[in-house]
């Protein structure tokens, strides 16, 4: 008979110890967010080599001081992408009081000539680099393979198909690589050093083409086909 008063009396203690713990949660999160506690001490960058690190932290706009609550990561992150050579970024922050930016940076893989321009593209098709012939195209953009298509770009099938082509060669042959040709996604053709030609077709089977290539190269021969590597032909 003398339990219901004593359920009565745990019922409110229950009561007064959640709502104990949901203020002090609260206040916790508050300090967390209003004052210096736990805020921006520190930009840690991660992976960059083309972009500066003093370019990142200065396009991510987060003074220290900013309680790491208030930072919006995903603004951080898309003010961090509109910078050229970015491909991707990640922002997180790490607690107690840093914020942590990896930056994954586009490679650059052809370029393209227009006028006095000179237009460099990464794997995706995307021109993200333009120079003028006036004041001058560093050394490792100018030696990148010049490449003719008819409609460049990332949304273009035969641009994306061809990149990614050329992207993957091994360095040996791509170090010979002068131009690129396409005029469709199965119709890519390269020009090596000594005016050599290479059909190499569609963008398929790329590691079986670059192998018999390899072979194909110790031949006295200036065209080489390797659309089928099973089947290759020179002359």
């Amino acid at each position: 008979m003398t339990a219901r008063p004593a359920a009565r009396r745990r019922g409110p203690r229950l009561l007064l110890g959640t709502l104990a713990v949901i203020a002090v949660v609260v206040g916790l999160i508050l300090i967390a967010y209003l004052t210096p506690l736990m805020s921006v001490r520190s930009t840690d960058v991660n992976a960059v080599s083309a972009v500066s690190r003093d370019e990142i932290v200065a396009a991510a706009k987060v003074p220290e001081g900013t309680p790491l609550l208030q930072v919006d990561t995903a603004a951080v992150a898309a003010r961090i992408a509109a910078i050229p050579s970015v491909a991707s970024v990640r922002v997180q922050r790490s607690y107690p009081s840093a914020l942590t930016i990896t930056v994954a940076e586009r490679t650059p893989v052809v370029k393209i000539t227009d006028g006095d321009q000179t237009h460099v593209l990464d794997r995706t098709g995307v021109g993200y680099l333009t120079f003028k012939a006036a004041t001058g195209v560093p050394p490792e953009m100018a030696a990148l393979p010049e490449f003719s298509t008819p409609n460049p770009g990332p949304s273009d099938p035969t641009t994306t198909a061809t990149l990614s082509a050329v992207a993957d060669l091994p360095p040996a042959i791509s170090r010979q690589l002068v131009r690129v040709t396409a005029s469709s996604p199965v119709d890519i053709e390269f020009t090596l050093k000594g005016n050599k030609t290479v059909v190499w077709g569609d963008s398929s089977h790329g590691a079986e083409k670059a192998r018999t290539l390899s072979a194909l190269m110790t031949r006295d021969a200036t065209m080489f086909n390797v659309s089928s590597p099973e089947f290759p032909a020179f002359k």
